[in-house]
């Protein structure tokens, strides 16, 4: 077994400092998003010595943090001298703690300056290796003799994403995203513009990196999924044997639209629906139209208390709900009962069988009159949005812009969001905003052509919450969702007086009447489409290797790395299983596959296709559970891997746990899906962000200590 192997711990810097007033492109996106703002994060930038301090208890020999560009190079060739200084604070705290560190140039986030450049083309630009070069060149020159290890580019195989987006998926999953009626072929097509400029990138840093100081070890780290051999072998044949870039744009069909349509009862659903990432893989969902928060019911004379960690009431919550499924998150030590209709929760809170009902004040208001009140429960947004079937995508953009014209039409929205929600933030020149007619859609599948064919918009509703939805005494319905329903149907039905067919719906119907039978085959279809092209493959590691088209990888790219990096978290050992690996791209962790074994091959794997090349595994961890595995548990598994693979002579130098902490998970609500750390911080209600020891903080304690680390 190696001697100089050491394992570690790793952070980022979005993730972990606190917001300074100033943004960066992930900033910008979480806000015009409606995602999570990272806000005072860990604090990491002030406490950053509290979690080395950590990291070294644990036994830990290695840190992995990444620096923000945004923060060093604020303007265009202007450094920050003072954020230089504390990066080198922080990287000689690491080297006087006795740990190696390995520095992330490019984590996933960069300077609005970068983006904005080549007229708001980004990475894209062909400009952009030299803006990466001359940033890492300055990194080099200032902060090089504490560096041990270099990532130019954090999972550059994941910023293909910012790009491309499956039938499935409403949104790109990361900046800067397309303008909103971008084809398949227009996706595939910044994606080939894309991975050559990542490999200039990584290529020219490296050489600027090295011109300074030559035994710098420079590499990056792709995120590798676990398959079986032959499936892998398969997929990457997708890339290896591309002839030409015109290829490649056809093989984005397979990804980015569904060969067949697929269509329910209704064709939309807009009945006090709030999105999560759980409905979220059954169907589209479009722009908010409307938030409600998390709030109680209960009597006047029992308000509630200040804390509800160790409350032993009785909550009443409606069966097939929101509220009903993190219920007991929010009171973990209650008892949930569980009632059909909100009526009847309420009933049993009138005849004293329970203590409040957890609900969305938007349905809870009405019922909160003489001796029972309301009180809001400190909590995210509930956003309330249209649902429709997977792959509807002209659907859904003929919804959004009504929805945005209907804000428009209505700037005084009772309790409701009246804001326009962009979904990239790339170029804004010569956009569908600027568009003359303001109904015309392009007609990027045919779900548009059925509905207007037939006349009809057929429209789901849930009827019986004042302001809402409710019966007009007409045979009718009244309320801010029939009216946004009406609105829609006129730009879809392109009349001023559409045919729309109300059809009431309750519970789970609500969600499941937009699809037909073809729900049950959502996995074979994400598989298709996330495997069938070349962004299902490692295609960094194999361009690096030699093995892509010059087209992909520029020849003066090929082998430029002293270290062979990857990440590692979800893999599935059957072909039934790969639609899960969907759910981790969507950030779905707690839904991800987990296989530890495949770890083992991975590594060697890498050996065999990097001979003499140190491998060091930049990140592996895991939510609170996923697939059955604790963190704990995960980590053991994994771990066990590594040491197979170190017995048969693979030279792994590092091991290294995301993360040390709890940390702000690129713009995702703080929850037990979001949350890697080995230190728990309870992000949105601890002032003080406490760092609290875990089940997985002992157990990898323990394994660096049974593991012989020097």
């Amino acid at each position: 077994m190696d001697p100089t192997f050491r394992f570690g711990v790793a952070t980022a810097d979005h993730q972990c400092e606190a917001y300074a007033q100033h943004d960066d492109i992930r900033d910008v996106w979480e806000r015009v998003r409606g995602l999570t703002p990272r806000g005072q994060a860990t604090d990491f930038w002030n406490r950053y010595r509290e979690d080395v301090d950590l990291a070294k208890g644990l036994g830990c020999k290695a840190f992995r943090l990444s620096l923000s560009w945004a923060r060093l190079e604020p303007e265009p060739g202007s450094w920050d001298e003072d954020a230089f200084s504390h990066y080198r604070e922080l990287l000689q705290y690491l080297r006087e703690a006795g740990m190696i560190t390995v520095v992330t140039l490019h984590h996933n986030t960069w300077p609005l300056h970068v983006q904005a450049a080549g007229e708001g083309e980004g990475m894209l630009d062909p400009g952009f290796p030299a803006r990466m070069t001359s940033y890492a060149s300055q990194v080099a020159h200032r902060l090089g003799d504490l560096i041990d290890y270099y990532v130019t580019l954090n999972e550059p195989n994941q910023l293909v994403y910012g790009f491309i987006k499956g039938f499935w998926m409403r949104a790109y999953p990361m900046p800067p995203g397309l303008p909103p009626f971008a084809t398949g072929e227009q996706q595939m097509d910044a994606v080939l513009r894309l991975i050559p400029n990542l490999f200039r990138a990584h290529a020219q840093a490296r050489e600027a990196i090295r011109s300074v100081r030559p035994d710098a070890m420079v590499g990056s780290n792709p995120l590798v999924l676990g398959l079986p051999r032959w499936i892998q072998r398969l997929v990457d044949r997708n890339a290896t044997h591309l002839k030409s870039p015109q290829q490649a744009r056809r093989q984005a069909a397979r990804l980015t639209q569904s060969s067949v349509l697929d269509s329910g009862r209704v064709d939309i659903s807009i009945a006090q629906l709030t999105m999560t990432q759980d409905r979220s893989q059954h169907v589209l969902f479009s722009e908010p139209y409307f938030a409600a928060h998390l709030a109680a019911l209960h009597p006047a004379s029992s308000p509630l208390p200040a804390s509800f960690a160790e409350w032993k009431a009785r909550v009443g919550v409606t069966n097939e709900t929101e509220p009903a499924r993190v219920a007991a998150g929010f009171f973990p030590d209650a008892a949930i009962e569980y009632y059909p209709t909100l009526k009847e929760a309420v009933d049993a809170l009138h005849a004293g069988a329970i203590d409040l009902v957890f609900d969305e004040d938007a349905l809870l208001h009405e019922y909160a009159s003489g001796t029972l009140v309301m009180t809001l429960v400190p909590g995210n947004e509930q956003l309330f949005a249209v649902a429709m079937a997977l792959g509807s995508r002209a659907l859904l953009n003929g919804v959004d812009r009504a929805l945005r014209d209907f804000k428009k039409s209505r700037p005084n929205l009772p309790r409701g969001r009246n804001r326009k929600t962009i979904a990239y933030v790339g170029k804004t020149t010569g956009q569908p905003e600027d568009d003359a007619d303001t109904r015309r859609v392009p007609d990027l599948d045919k779900s548009l052509r059925a509905i207007r064919k037939r006349g009809v918009l057929r429209v789901g509703i849930h009827p019986g919450v004042e302001g809402l939805c409710v019966p007009d005494g007409a045979g009718g319905y009244q309320g801010l969702e029939p009216d946004i329903a009406r609105h829609i149907a006129a730009h879809i039905l392109q009349t001023d007086k559409p045919q729309v067919r109300f059809i009431p719906l309750t519970g789970k119907h609500r969600l499941s009447a937009t699809r037909s039978l073809l729900s049950l085959v959502d996995g074979f279809r994400k598989s298709i489409g996330m495997f069938g092209t070349l962004i299902g493959t490692n295609w960094w590691n194999l361009g690096m290797a030699g093995k892509l088209p010059h087209f992909l990888c520029p020849p003066e790219c090929v082998g430029t790395l002293d270290y062979v990096g990857l990440d590692y978290y979800w893999g599935a050992p059957s072909f039934l299983q790969f639609h899960r690996l969907a759910d981790a791209a969507e950030s779905h962790y707690a839904n991800a596959p987990v296989w530890p074994s495949v770890l083992n091959q991975i590594l060697r794997e890498a050996q065999d296709q990097f001979p003499q090349k140190p491998i060091i595994v930049i990140e592996n961890g895991c939510v609170n559970s996923a697939d059955g595995f604790s963190r704990a548990r995960y980590l053991t598994a994994h771990i066990a891997q590594v040491q197979q693979a170190l017995q048969r002579g693979v030279p792994i130098q590092a091991y290294m746990c995301w993360s040390i902490t709890s940390n702000r998970e690129w713009g995702l609500p703080f929850d037990e899906n979001s949350d890697f750390g080995l230190y728990h911080i309870d992000l949105d209600r601890d002032p003080d962000l406490r760092r609290v020891p875990t089940e997985a903080s002992a157990k990898y304690a323990q394994i660096i200590r049974d593991f012989g680390s020097p």
